[in-house]
């Protein structure tokens, strides 16, 4: 009994004040007058309030995961550009080599042809242009008047003329169909050759893309597994949009706490907190209530109402995303209240009542019952002893 009532009152000292135990009388407290806080505690871990993402990117023609090739360290110093993520790029690989042999293909096709139409289109011309010296040279036979020569060898030379002219418009427009049918077959061609030339630029683009690159220096803060409740690591397989890493913002931290489902209601945005990380026992960070989410997260994970606590001042020299803190949520402060252990509480149809040392109790009304103590309103005063059970 004696050592549970030492334990007891270490314990409420500890927790902000408590109330002394008279001496030689180990069952027996005092009431006192000072201040009390309705604190509740809870556990979480630095984050920070900016960060750079690297996600899992959405590429064209890449349905489902993609397994990490390489990663970074948690915590690494990463440079400008360097590579903090590369996943797998063996299906991007296989699909570039096809779409660049479509591409070389195209491009010697529409070569091919272009030499091909070449030739034709010369020929057709050489033939135009054979077409108008004839037509020329019947011309001038045609212009010849009727009196230098036979009516009949005149008529003719006006047939000639005329046939000529046929042949010459014919020509003309056989090289024009020609030239308009190649143009129809050159745009076929090289609109095939363009959407060749951009599928492999899209690959190229998509390979690039599987290096997830730092765009600035920082501290590498690796994201969490889809499957398991662990860091990210080589291996594992992750879903395009899916965070693989970040790069936080150092200059300011907040602490990300789980308020358990039991609890709803006992934390609200804009209470004070304390804030007491795990590497550093002996600081105490002033803090506020930002965020108590509405919606619980999965159990199997996390588990409660995400608690969003910012804070008053970041040291970036003690502090990185990641470690983790003791939360003092101050619910409410009661200043220069009378207290008294809660183990001298009992209540009676309702009724609050303090034991005595001589026995019997005495009717209280309580304004807060904490962990250890009470903080009563009237019915007993300074210095009154009770009895603790």
């Amino acid at each position: 009994m004696d050592f549970a009532l030492a334990v007891l009152a270490g314990t409420a000292f500890a927790c902000g004040g408590g109330v002394r135990a008279e001496t030689g009388s180990p069952e027996e407290a005092r009431v006192e007058r000072r201040t009390v806080e309705d604190v509740f505690l809870l556990t979480g871990e630095l984050a920070a309030v900016r960060a750079v993402e690297l996600a899992v990117p959405r590429l064209p023609g890449m349905d489902g995961g993609m397994q990490v090739k390489w990663i970074a360290q948690d915590g690494a110093e990463v440079a400008k550009d360097d590579v903090v993520v590369e996943l797998d790029n063996g299906r991007v690989s296989g699909t570039l080599e096809e779409r660049r042999t479509r591409e070389a293909q195209g491009a010697i096709a529409l070569e091919q042809r272009e030499a091909a139409l070449d030739a034709e289109r010369s020929v057709k011309a050489f033939e135009v242009e054979k077409a108008a010296v004839a037509l020329a040279k019947a011309k001038v036979e045609a212009d010849v008047p009727v009196e230098l020569r036979a009516r009949k060898e005149w008529h003719e030379k006006q047939q000639a003329m005329v046939k000529a002219e046929a042949a010459y418009d014919k020509a003309k427009l056989t090289l024009e169909a020609h030239d308009r049918t190649t143009a129809a077959d050159l745009k076929v061609l090289r609109i095939a050759l363009d959407k060749a030339r951009r599928e492999v630029a899209q690959s190229e683009e998509s390979l690039r893309g599987l290096q997830l690159r730092a765009p600035r220096p920082g501290v590498v803060l690796l994201g969490r597994s889809p499957q398991e409740d662990r860091p990210v690591q080589l291996g594992d397989n992750l879903w395009p949009g899916l965070r693989a890493a970040s790069l936080p913002d150092l200059s300011e931290l907040e602490v990300a706490a789980y308020l358990p489902e039991v609890d709803d209601g006992r934390v609200l945005p804009g209470q004070a907190a304390r804030v007491i990380l795990d590497s550093a026992l002996d600081r105490v960070h002033e803090g506020r209530v930002e965020v108590v989410a509405a919606v619980a997260q999965d159990a199997r994970y996390a588990g409660g109402f995400k608690v969003r606590v910012s804070l008053a001042k970041t040291d970036p020299v003690s502090m990185r995303p990641g470690l983790s803190a003791r939360v003092e949520v101050v619910r409410r402060v009661f200043k220069d209240a009378l207290v008294a252990p809660r183990a001298a509480v009992s209540w009676k149809d309702a009724q609050a009542r303090l034991a005595r040392p001589g026995g019997g109790f005495t009717d209280v009304t309580l304004a807060a019952c904490l962990a250890l103590e009470c903080v009563v309103e009237n019915g007993i005063r300074e210095g009154d002893r009770v009895r603790v059970r």
